[in-house]
């Protein structure tokens, strides 16, 4: 230790300048108001010097202190005494971190002094010594001056050496870049490893012990001799961080292994026949990874994610499914526009195919698709305007202008060559959220007509009430408005047909596959339509046919899906948890003829059930959900359960994409 000290004693003395020189350097800040510059603005730039003072110390010191000796000798006159490489190593060490700390600290006497934080707006009693010990810590700014003194050794050695040694660091930094964006740029993007501050020390510290480890190695085989020092340098650096990087992609790569049956679904989408799902959900990790699915219910074979990894930026939309159930269709975002990634599943093994719809603008959060029934053609509205692209070229056949301040809520396709989107006003607009009580209606055809009409509404629709504050039926002929109230409203020009119910909110509703019209009902005067849950029935024209007290108890009411023509399932919502079973309502008698034990329906991307979403008509196979996330598919016609999903669930085989 005495030989270490007294190493680094001999750097302190060789540049004791550096302490005079920031201490003087500190009383810059003080001259500033003389010329007319604010207290604070004064303080703030005494900040931007320490700070700029410690990285150009750092840079300095670094480059020098084994680089720049061992070519001038020096290095050599230290291994001549003789001392342990260690000695020197650490030595060298300390003297460079004492030296670039001290610069800082010293730069920020005179002006902290000057400048207490309290006069310039802090909290009464506060000081600059504690704010410095409130902030991000002693850890991460010793690791910071440890990478800057690094990189500077590392850059100077490389430099000095005049080695083809350097040809290959630049190969190598290449690489790990490459790695670090297709491998660590994802564990800190979806939350995986945590974006709190310690994540991004750990990354700097894995970087900066590298760095270390190089030197000591530079020190250690390299001695005096600077090709062979910048040979290990660079081996022992570039074998920490390969090391660092494989245990990334390693735990990266376990991320995206979890199959259906360790994830915690959270939507789903199904196509109209029961035959496929696409999941997502979260994995057994910390984080927002959104592991998808596209599972074969029938064999439990999955598709992981399809196509995702090859450019596709997903929007949470779910998957598009055609109504014959032979396409799917997921949206996304690819080279500066709209993408598809368009499946045939019609065999097997899906055919994956990557469609870029012409000349289409990147989408966003609010943009919604629409798959026509056979998919030969796409419906996209977005802010700015609606068009008709075939597939699968992606060529664009049609499109419309929508005028500013308007945003889509919902579309259909009314048949094979047309389509129909409902806008409500921009929440983006200043005053918009609350001051227009309209909607618009614009379609579109193939041939290129386009139609568009303003309607007005009982109330302006929240824009924070999401996709079930519009409900098209199947067809797009009719649709529900929840505008102080539920309207049944004409689908092509926003007619209003009949007042449903009244009261503010959205309203559960669910159109049947014969036209009627089932609704969350409501009570007496005055009564909280919790209180006493009731089922309303309307016929096409919202004419009212049933009014049910269910015996449920209070609570919320969920409708759907139809399991069975004239047979809907019930769900009670108990703030803030669902009930712990569903119940089969007869919409003939009103009463219970089934219930199912822990089961809530699957909810699509935007919380509606997917039975709406599609289009499906009431048949033998629906999703549900339990309270540990599992999907469970029920065939009523057998009565037979599947589990498809979630922990401890059977995993089906992985299907590979063709």
């Amino acid at each position: 230790m005495r030989k270490l000290l007294a190493v680094a004693a001999r750097e302190l003395r060789e540049r004791w300048i550096l302490f005079p020189a920031s201490l003087a350097s500190g009383f810059f800040p003080l001259v500033l108001p003389a010329f007319g510059v604010r207290r604070g603005d004064a303080a703030f730039v005494g900040v931007f010097g320490a700070a700029s003072l410690a990285a150009a110390a750092a840079v300095v010191i670094g480059s020098s202190m084994l680089a720049r000796d061992a070519a001038d000798g020096r290095l050599g006159f230290l291994f001549s005494r003789p001392l342990p490489w260690g000695t020197i190593w650490g030595g060298k060490w300390l003297a460079a971190l004492v030296l670039v700390v001290s610069s800082g600290i010293l730069a920020a006497i005179p002006w902290t002094a000057a400048f207490p934080l309290s006069s310039l707006g802090g909290r009464h009693g506060d000081s600059w010594l504690r704010a410095a010990l409130d902030g991000p810590g002693a850890a991460p700014l010793f690791v910071i001056v440890v990478l800057g003194v690094g990189l500077a050794n590392f850059s100077a050695t490389a430099f000095r050496s005049r080695s083809p040694w350097l040809v290959l660091d630049l190969v190598l930094l290449l690489a790990a870049l490459w790695a670090t964006r297709r491998y660590v740029a994802p564990l800190w993007l979806y939350g995986v490893l945590g974006k709190e501050q310690w994540s991004l020390t750990l990354a700097l510290l894995l970087l900066a012990l590298g760095l270390l480890v190089g030197s000591v190695a530079q020190v250690a085989v390299g001695r005096t001799d600077l090709r062979r020092a910048h040979r290990a340098l660079s081996l022992a650096f570039w074998a920490v961080i390969g090391l660092s990087l494989a245990v990334a992609a390693g735990y990266w790569l376990w991320v995206r292994s979890a199959g259906p049956d360790a994830v915690r679904v959270h939507a789903v989408t199904r196509d109209a026949a029961g035959r496929w799902i696409y999941v997502e959900g979260s994995g057994p990790h910390r984080g927002w990874y959104p592991h998808g699915f596209l599972i074969d219910t029938t064999t439990g074979g999955y598709l992981a994610r399809p196509g995702l990894d090859d450019g596709l930026e997903r929007f949470a939309v779910g998957m598009l499914f055609s109504a014959d159930g032979r396409f799917g269709a997921l949206s996304g975002a690819a080279g500066g526009g709209a993408a598809l990634k368009l499946l045939d599943l019609r065999e097997a093994a899906p055919r994956v195919t990557e469609v870029r719809l012409e000349s289409s603008p990147p989408p966003t959060w609010r943009t919604r698709f629409a798959l026509s029934p056979s998919a030969s053609s796409v419906f996209v509205v977005h802010e700015s305007g609606a068009s008709l692209y075939a597939l699968p070229s992606g060529r664009r056949v049609a499109t419309t202008t929508i005028l500013p301040g308007w945003r889509p809520a919902a579309a259909r396709y009314l048949a094979e060559g047309a389509a129909r989107a409902w806008l409500v006003p921009s929440d983006d607009i200043p005053g918009a959220r609350r001051a227009r009580a309209e909607m618009r209606v614009v379609d579109l055809a193939v041939d290129g007509a386009s139609s568009g009409t303003t309607f007005p509404l009982t109330a302006a629709i929240d824009p924070m009430s999401g996709l079930r504050a519009v409900l098209p039926d199947a067809d797009g002929r009719r649709i529900l408005t929840s505008d102080a109230g539920l309207h049944l409203r004409d689908g092509a020009t926003g007619d209003l047909v009949a007042s449903l119910v009244e009261g503010p909110g959205v309203i559960p509703a669910l159109f049947l596959a014969d036209g009627r019209i089932v609704v969350e009902g409501r009570g007496g005067d005055g009564e909280p339509p919790s209180a006493h849950p009731h089922l309303w029935v309307f016929d096409r024209v919202g004419t009212k046919l049933a009014d049910f007290e269910l015996p449920l108890g209070p609570c919320v009411l969920g409708t759907g899906p139809e399991v069975a023509p004239g047979r809907v399932v019930v769900s009670c919502f108990r703030s803030p948890f669902p009930s712990d079973a569903s119940r089969v309502v007869d919409l003939a008698s009103g009463g219970v003829v089934d219930t199912l034990p822990g089961l809530q329906p699957a909810v699509d991307f935007w919380g509606v059930p997917p039975t709406i979403s599609t289009g499906a008509g009431p048949g033998a196979v629906h999703f549900f959900r339990d309270a540990r996330h599992h999907v469970v598919r029920i065939d009523f016609a057998t009565g037979e359960r599947r589990v498809l999903t979630g922990p401890g669930a059977p995993r089906g085989e992985r299907i590979s994409a063709r």
